[in-house]
């Protein structure tokens, strides 16, 4: 593995000093989303140097996607900033200005939004009936706090209620980044060199508790520098391009939903058995968002979404809908706002088993279910097909499989902090500690699900290290003379 060195400033810090006087600890970093970037990001701010970034897709970010369509940008994956005061995402973005592209409207209101504020929600029927407003209103907050999208869950039925308040809400209002919250990505990307991030580089096994022997035998096709050869690597990487890299630490910040498909076969050892158990019992579904361009609003000025109200919902409520009817799990779709940014945009989201159907049909054939969907609930025949259809599709992607995370039936808390353990516990002084480290937002047990919990699970990681090599350099310098 090629040391990346990186000139630094910082020699006055005592750990960076230290690093100078020692061989530096190889560490890898496995996904570039927040997460993997803020624990990067954070050790190089602390004068260590030999850090690779390992990516399986072509881009950074993870579950951010900004895409830009048109004038505007469009999120398929993280769209909102949960909170201000105390959320590193909310004052990263005002420290760089990209809360500052509002309208004088949104300024006057406090808060950025996507949607119209001053508008109305149309609750439809699938006979094109419009519910009164005050018929709903009464129950709109309740729903709008355990809607199964906002969990990332096929139902409420599999969130565990006794684990429902683990999550918690940093004060202020919802923000969103009109040009894009990957440039949160960006920020955070700008100071690492280019030749610590290597993009398209999948991990197919990470071998741990490796003896040198065992590191040399599994790596005989890596790149063996003089900096390698002199100490044992208790972690040993193989690539999916059969490319071998040796390391010390290796954080890993797969996403939930992954290390619940590919943990079985990406460790080995195999994770311990709670762990494990731990991946399993943790819930993450998909969460899909559909955009839908028209030439034209069919919409009243006053509407800012369209809500849908099955009237023969109960009759499917005990079962799974059938895969033709995926359709039915399609709960709304919002009026993007402002026109002058957006243009006449509607998004939907569906959730579940039904998203994962959604994103097996091509795009034809989910604009004109949509089309079809909105003729019917408004009961009018006349609304023309979409000129231009975006989705997302994080159930199918192979390196996430999955939008975020929650605290399924039968889990709690306390099996997100087992998640975040390290390999080998460090009370373990029997093999090099803090070999294998995870990160990542279902790891943070406050803040699961958000971009800041992605971003602190990254730093936290991070910092163990920091915290490691600080201890081990202080009892050095205090080791008496014999």
């Amino acid at each position: 593995m090629q040391s990346c060195e990186i000139s630094s400033d910082s020699t006055d810090d005592p750990l960076s000093r230290a690093l100078h006087r020692h061989r530096q600890p190889r560490i890898v970093v496995i996904g570039a989303g927040l997460a993997g970037l803020a624990a990067t990001k954070t050790l190089l701010e602390n004068g260590f140097t030999n850090v690779t970034v390992l990516e399986a897709s072509d881009r950074i970010g993870g579950r951010v996607q900004s895409i830009q369509h048109g004038k505007t940008t469009l999120e398929l994956g993280a769209t909102w900033i949960h909170g201000a005061n105390g959320n590193p995402i909310y004052h990263l973005a005002e420290e760089n200005g990209l809360l500052e592209h509002t309208t004088e409207e949104e300024r006057s209101v406090g808060r950025i939004s996507l949607y119209a504020k001053n508008g109305v929600a149309h609750y439809q029927t699938n006979s094109g009936k419009r519910i009164p407003k005050d018929l709903v209103e009464e129950f709109s907050d309740l729903y709008n706090e355990v809607e199964s999208c906002e969990s990332s869950s096929p139902s409420m039925d599999e969130v565990s209620l006794s684990e429902f308040g683990e999550w918690t809400e940093i004060p202020g209002a919802h923000h969103v980044i009109p040009v894009g919250f990957i440039k949160v990505v960006e920020i955070l990307a700008q100071d690492i060199p280019s030749r610590v991030l290597r993009l398209s580089k999948p991990v197919r096994r990470i071998h741990w508790n490796c003896s040198s022997q065992d590191a040399e035998e599994i790596s005989d096709q890596a790149d063996h520098n003089q900096d390698q050869r002199p100490s044992p690597s208790p972690v040993c990487l193989e690539c999916e391009d059969a490319e071998c890299l040796l390391a010390d630490h290796v954080i890993v910040t797969a996403s939930l939903g992954f290390l619940k498909k590919a943990h079985e076969t990406l460790f080995s050892p195999g994770l311990p058995q709670d762990k494990a158990q731990a991946v399993q019992k943790l819930g993450i579904s998909t969460t899909d968002k559909i955009f839908l361009e028209f030439a034209e609003p069919f919409w009243s000025p006053e509407c800012n979404s369209i809500q849908f109200v099955w009237e023969d919902e109960a009759q499917l409520e005990s079962q799974a809908y059938p895969e033709e009817l995926w359709y039915r799990k399609i709960c709304s779709f919002d009026v993007l706002y402002p026109p002058e940014r957006y243009g006449h945009m509607l998004s939907g989201w569906i959730c579940g088993e039904e998203a994962l159907r959604m994103e097996r049909c091509d795009d034809e054939t989910v604009a004109e279910i949509c089309t079809e969907l909105l003729r019917q609930f408004t009961g009018n025949q006349n609304i023309p097909k979409p000129r231009r259809i975006l989705r997302s599709s994080w159930g199918s992607n192979p390196y996430i499989r999955g939008s975020y995370s929650f605290t399924q039936v039968g889990s709690s808390g306390r099996d997100v902090e087992r998640l975040a353990e390290p390999l080998p516990y460090i009370k373990n002084t029997k093999a090099p500690p803090l070999q294998v480290l995870f990160a990542g937002e279902a790891t943070h047990r406050k803040y699961y699900s958000t971009t800041h919990g992605a971003l602190l699970s990254g730093q936290r990681e991070a910092n163990r290290l920091i915290e490691l090599y600080q201890y081990s350099f202080d009892a050095e310098t205090t080791k008496p003379n014999i």
